[in-house]
């Protein structure tokens, strides 16, 4: 069977998002054409970079140079957040649980845990935990959220140290939360923009993510990278005694 090992338990839909009673092609809606606006060169040569050190095999070093989500470390893509986005796969689910100076906001995919404060000033530039710092404020019916101070490692879309994401949870209904976000980032994407996601109430159960494929799969990556180093040296040694 060609495709991903557990396709058996892929629910892949058969809708697409709908707001206002419109269907949509996009989930961005600034700018209007529904696209990304371009990166910056500056953006573009931190993305150079990057690749220049995974072509070093730098990444394959040690535990901490792997992606976080095969760590287990946080969810895939952008599910966590901020912004909060889909994956398209699977483990889309959140439970929002508030009280009167925090909001938790737990992620199903690799149970991630967003706390936003709803009062207080931002933490200092240097202390940047995983999903940035969340500060809410009501603005009457709807929840604002200011996120900045994001860590290196969680890089949106190749964003800098100065990414900010202003998020808007707005009850459009009983059984559905309008997710509003926008990005800003001016070393990074040429423009702010913008997108939207219908958030639809569910009455299924959110499960315990184990991630026990990507600690396996953890050990095994770097195994085989030092395997793939003794069979280099070996081939060097033996050119150099013939």
């Amino acid at each position: 069977m060609v495709g991903g090992y557990n396709n058996f338990w892929i629910d892949p839909g058969d809708r697409v998002a709908m707001v206002n009673g419109e269907y949509r092609s996009s989930l961005i809606v600034d700018p209007p054409n529904g696209r990304v606006p371009a990166t910056t060169p500056e953006a573009r040569q931190r993305g150079q970079q990057r690749l220049a050190m995974a072509k070093g095999r730098g990444q394959y070093d040690h535990p901490e140079l792997r992606p976080l989500a095969e760590r287990c470390l946080m969810s895939f893509g952008s599910n966590a957040g901020p912004p909060m986005l889909p994956n398209y796969f699977y483990n889309n689910n959140y439970q929002i649980v508030q009280s009167k100076d925090h909001i938790m906001i737990l992620v199903e995919m690799v149970h991630d845990v967003r706390v936003i404060r709803m009062s207080g000033e931002g933490l200092p530039k240097t202390v940047r935990p995983w999903m940035g710092d969340s500060i809410g404020r009501w603005e009457g019916d709807t929840l604002v959220v200011d996120t900045t101070n994001f860590h290196p490692l969680q890089q949106f879309r190749g964003a800098s140290e100065n990414l900010k994401v202003t998020e808007r949870f707005t009850r459009t209904g009983p059984d559905q939360i309008l997710y509003k976000f926008t990005i800003e980032d001016p070393t990074t994407f040429s423009a702010p923009w913008s997108g939207e996601v219908p958030f639809n109430r569910t009455e299924e159960l959110i499960y315990e993510y184990a991630c026990h494929e990507g600690n396996y799969a953890l050990s095994n990556v770097l195994s085989g990278e030092r395997n793939r180093e003794r069979r280099e040296a070996e081939k060097k040694k033996t050119q150099q005694q013939q």
